[in-house]
């Protein structure tokens, strides 16, 4: 005897349950069941929950069977109204899950928007056969006439009118067959008797009948040629990002991308994730790649590493990397790479588990051009684990190994989930100067290109800037010498396009504002997932609103104040650092700034360098910045979680007196970073106890934003530091150290005139100050009695601040000095 196929059951539990309507025969009947809000009717209901721009490629029928017919919503609704019936009549045959939302629409605004319609367009229908479509939709508690009218557009143009206010049981049925495209479009509106006051409209639920097909129309050919495969790169690193479409990631314990884009710049729904942590991020890759590879130097530069035995602190025997979303029925051809500048073995092994389980190996010591291959299908929940560790060959004391590339290929398909394209920036209140080149920004989703225009006459007249890749989603534009005070920019792609929020200045103005960051890792970056995530790159786009305010960092990783001293500065002995002459505040002071901030957060207690020391290098710098008329602000110490109590109390004592020294001029960097132990605050630990997570960068951000620098006269008609004192050169302080009860000050021969030299201890206080006149011709010394100023048993470090005054010209010097 034969058995009733599972379709058969299918439909009996569906009569059951009244999810099936009853009025149609599942014998000559095909239907696709819709639901048009947030939330979802089980199968074999089609849920479609993005009122804007939601779409299905290819809708299930009753019998669960996928067919070649899909929806897309090509006019938006407003939102979803979640007020409707949850009691309609059982013999609809929908669950409450369809009638208790819908979308909805609106002719007057609501919440900011006007929909006065809203449509959704059936394609793939076949142009021989007729469909009845049946509406539904209800809005409860209402004393008003919510009517809609619903127009189908197909071969025919059919209309009906639905009352949706609490209504539980009346439908509305249209038949038609669809246009010569396969199209039928139907549009919702408010009906002739709707007599709300805001013209609300819904659409909840859709059943949609045709002649019973025995199987399912087959689905369109595959493509063939350059596009039979699709491709999604991804980059493990976090020195340098790719650039789109590369998919990037940053976070070598917990990184994770939900949704990847291709190669094409279009979503896949496909996800990605780190499940087993690697240790760090290698920077050692090649910058050579064999081109063959179709790598970029920024993918292959980098990786991801771990290690067997410890390093860093760390142990990470294996890493793991999760691919999930994939159809289970596909294959997916794994391309994994990576690079580290080696002598000996570093083999990989990487084992790849989906349906079946693959083993490979690559060698990374030195590699550019090699790559390990494995092709799979994903296990049945539609995912694929690798799982990386070191090879059998590896001879790396370490057991060092890595990843840095991943490349999948699998067969052509289409875009997950619908088109969206946002303007960013400009958006309305930005100062932009002519010749300077600002970036238009935008977000895009499954956009291939997108036409760039500006307008000088809000609106009036549009020029078109350029046609670019819609993945990109920046655009340098180089701005024209057209002054305005209502310029606009807009963005186009097929039927989408966005619009400044309003309008922007566009200036003749040719004034450059120049601030520059010197510091260490964390103004370089460090710890942010992203580069754009650090502070200093907050901050610069901050300002990148007002073209005249620039940020240049050169900050580099590792670096102390001996770093930023000036050129020629003398280093104490035993000290091997030298000033950097392409970070330091000389090569500052080169872009011609108005002001420098100055963050060195640890690596100067982490060498256990004095704390006068480190005042004294601050002294030097911002005293070479002022003598040039430029302000410095300087950052307080950060937290860092030193086992060494004594570094921790450098770190507070070097905070205090910045704070004393520098006053206003002082950036709090400490607090709400710091706990009370000066460890950072765990949830601004990037993991390594030194640096700070992207909260803790935003937190520097928000910092350095309040002290409102955009808002400082930078013109040049005015300065930050009054009557700047050029360098007073040949004075000299001695002895130093001072222990005889005696200080001296001794002025060269072509120093003339008035003379005061000050005396201020390490909490910023002025201890002593004197005033004299010394002639010209001959040297001039004065004498300065320590004894009130050393400390009992003890020595005191001082700052000892010379000043001149030569006919109207104020010259300054500053010397640490130790007085015992």
């Amino acid at each position: 005897m034969n058995k009733p196929s599972t379709h058969y059951w299918a439909l009996i539990l569906l009569l059951c349950l009244g999810w099936l309507p009853r009025s149609v025969s599942a014998q000559d009947k095909d239907t696709l069941l819709i639901d048009f809000g947030s939330v979802s009717s089980p199968a074999p209901w089609n849920n479609l929950d993005d009122f804007t721009s939601g779409s299905i490629a290819s809708l299930l029928n009753a019998r669960s069977l996928p067919t070649a017919y899909g929806i897309t919503v090509t006019d938006a609704f407003t939102g979803v109204n979640t007020a409707g019936s949850q009691d309609a009549d059982p013999s609809l045959g929908f669950p409450a899950t369809a009638t208790g939302d819908s979308f909805f629409g609106n002719t007057g605004t609501f919440n900011g928007a006007v929909e006065p319609t809203g449509a959704v367009t059936l394609n793939g229908l076949q142009a021989d056969k007729e469909y009845t479509l049946t509406i539904f939709a209800s809005r409860n508690n209402t004393s008003d006439t919510r009517e809609a009218t619903y127009t189908a557009q197909g071969l025919t143009t059919e209309t009906v009118s639905l009352n949706a206010s609490n209504n539980t049981a009346t439908v509305v049925r249209m038949t038609l067959k669809p246009a010569a495209d396969g199209t039928i479009i139907l549009q919702a509106g408010p009906g002739a008797n709707n007599d709300n006051s805001t013209g609300f409209y819904y659409l909840g639920a859709l059943m949609v009948s045709y002649d019973k097909e025995d199987t399912p129309p087959p689905p369109p050919p595959p493509p063939s040629g350059p596009d039979e495969l699709d491709t999604v790169l991804v980059d493990f690193g976090g020195s340098t990002l790719s650039p789109a479409p590369w998919n990037n990631i940053t976070d070598p314990q917990a990184g994770a991308i939900a949704d990847l884009q291709n190669s094409s710049g279009l979503q896949t729904g496909y996800g990605i994730n780190i499940f087993d942590p690697f240790n760090n991020i290698n920077t050692n890759g090649t910058q050579n790649p064999n081109p063959d590879l179709d790598f970029p130097a920024t993918a292959t530069g980098d990786s991801f590493f771990g290690n067997v035995t410890e390093f860093g602190g760390r142990t990470e025997p294996t890493a793991g990397v999760e691919l999930t979303g994939l159809n289970p029925d596909k294959m997916y051809t794994l391309e994994l790479f990576a690079s580290r500048s080696a002598s000996d073995n570093r083999e990989t092994r990487f084992v790849i588990d989906g349906a079946t389980r693959d083993t490979t190996l690559l060698d990374v010591a030195s590699n550019a051009d090699s790559v390990a291959v494995s092709t799979v299908q994903p296990q049945p929940d539609g995912t694929i684990q690798i799982t990386i560790g070191p090879g059998p060959n590896n001879t790396n004391s370490s057991g060092f190994y890595y990843l840095g590339v991943l490349r999948m290929t699998y067969a052509n398909e289409a875009a997950a989930g619908g088109s969206s394209l946002t303007l960013t920036a400009p958006n309305g209140g930005e100062f932009w100067q002519a010749g300077k080149s600002p970036s238009i920004t935008w977000e895009s989703r499954n956009l291939t290109s997108v036409i760039l225009e500006y307008s000088l006459n809000n609106g009036q007249e549009w020029t078109t800037i350029d046609t670019v890749p819609a993945f990109n989603e920046a655009y340098e534009w180089t701005v024209p010498n057209a002054p305005t005070d209502s310029a606009l920019v807009r963005i186009l792609a097929d039927t989408l396009f966005d619009v400044s929020d309003a309008v922007f200045e566009i200036s003749s103005d040719t004034t450059t504002c120049e601030i520059v960051v010197l510091g260490s890792s964390t103004a370089e970056g460090t710890g942010a997932s992203t580069p754009d995530s650090a502070w200093v790159a907050r901050y610069a786009e901050y300002l990148s609103r007002d073209t005249r305010y620039e940020v240049i960092n050169l900050a580099r990783g590792g670096y102390t104040t001996y770093h930023i001293l000036p050129n020629g500065a003398e280093v104490p002995a035993g000290v091997n650092i030298s000033p950097d002459p392409l970070r330091n505040v000389t090569r500052a002071l080169t872009y011609n700034p108005f002001a420098i901030i100055i963050n060195m957060p640890s690596n100067d207690a982490a060498r256990n360098f004095p704390v006068e020391d480190q005042l004294a290098n601050f002294a030097t710098v911002v005293e070479e910045a002022r003598n040039a008329g430029v302000e410095v602000w300087v950052a307080t110490t950060q937290p860092r979680n030193f086992t060494n109590t004594a570094q921790v109390e450098l770190q507070r004592e070097v905070r205090d007196s910045i704070f004393s020294i520098y006053g206003e001029r002082a950036i709090d960097f400490w607090t709400g970073v710091a706990d009370e132990n000066g460890f950072i605050i765990d949830s601004l630990d990037s993991g390594d106890g030194v640096h700070l997570t992207d909260a803790g960068h935003r937190l520097l951000f928000e910092r350095v934003r309040a002290l409102g620098l955009d808002t400082f006269d930078c013109s040049g008609t005015t300065s930050l530091v009054p009557s700047p004192a050029t360098p007073l050169a040949g004075v000299s302080v001695y002895p130093n150290p001072s222990s005889g009860g005696q200080l001296f000050v001794e002025f060269p021969a072509g120093v003339s005139g008035a003379v005061e030299v000050r005396l201020i201890d390490l909490l910023g206080r002025e201890r002593f100050r004197t005033q004299g006149f010394v002639s010209a011709g001959h040297r001039n010394r004065m004498e300065i009695a320590t004894d009130q100023l050393k400390a009992a048993g003890r020595g005191e470090y001082f700052i000892c601040v010379v000043t001149a005054l030569q006919d109207g010209d104020l010259r300054r010097k500053a010397f640490g000095v130790m007085i015992r």
